[in-house]
């Protein structure tokens, strides 16, 4: 298997993405978060991931008529991670260095999306697949690639 990119993602994937560091301090915390690291595991695309958990628990992609959640939580991750604040950013800086702390982003994520207005409630399957998806691509390349054209 050779590497690919994915459509609209800033980064290449690996063959094979390793979930291993964050899988005990996530799981441990929130059991699940399985459902995340399973299709995560096995899709290796981190956007299809995140859409599949969306459908899981929010309901059909009809429900939200033609449009991809990815993008809305993008831009509100965006929004709240990449700004002057850069308390959050710096902690998910440091998930390659501490996996441990993949855990409590997970939790973090879910309260910032929580509480931005989005539509629905998050769940932590979804937070999970949202942190490992900052682990790999790096909250640095993540804010660059949110930021907003001038």
């Amino acid at each position: 298997l050779s590497s690919f990119s994915l459509p609209h993602s800033p980064f290449t994937l690996s063959p094979m993405l390793d979930l291993t560091p964050y899988h005990e301090a996530i799981v441990t915390a929130y059991p699940e978060a399985q459902t995340a690291i399973d299709h995560l595991s096995h899709t290796q695309d981190p956007e299809a991931t995140l859409e599949h958990l969306l459908q899981i628990s929010s309901g059909s992609p009809q429900a939200f008529s033609d449009r991809k959640l990815f993008p809305l939580i993008k831009t509100r991750l965006q929004q709240e991670i990449c700004g002057k604040d850069d308390s959050i950013r710096s902690l998910i800086q440091s998930l390659k260095k501490n996996p441990g702390n993949a855990a409590l982003i997970t939790g973090t994520i879910t309260a910032l999306i929580n509480l931005s207005g989005f539509p629905f409630p998050i769940d932590p399957a979804l937070a999970t697949g949202i942190t490992l998806y900052l682990a790999h691509i790096s909250i640095d390349v993540f804010c660059e690639w949110t930021r907003p054209q001038q």
